[in-house]
């Protein structure tokens, strides 16, 4: 098992884990909360390099969010226009 740290802060972590064996990989979340350890993990295609590289760019804000929102909503095409 291979394992690649993306995130972390005082209360979370952000995993990356890969195993040789089988070749899967997984993206787990960490957290402490409440009531002790929560944890959510899902499979993943990316590599730990191309893990790294997504988990380090810059985070989408809330106006950009809103602005795609407000584009959807609009928008008359279809879905082939975005392929």
């Amino acid at each position: 098992m291979k394992m690649l740290v993306l995130d972390e802060d005082d209360k979370k972590t952000t995993l990356h884990l890969s195993c040789e064996g089988c070749k899967a990989s997984s993206i787990v979340f960490v957290s402490m909360g409440q009531f002790g350890v929560v944890s959510l993990g899902f499979l993943t295609d990316l590599k730990q390099s191309e893990a790294k590289t997504v988990f380090s760019e810059e985070v989408v804000s809330t106006d950009q969010v809103i602005e795609a929102h407000q584009f959807l909503k609009q928008y008359t095409g279809g879905v082939e226009a975005f392929l």
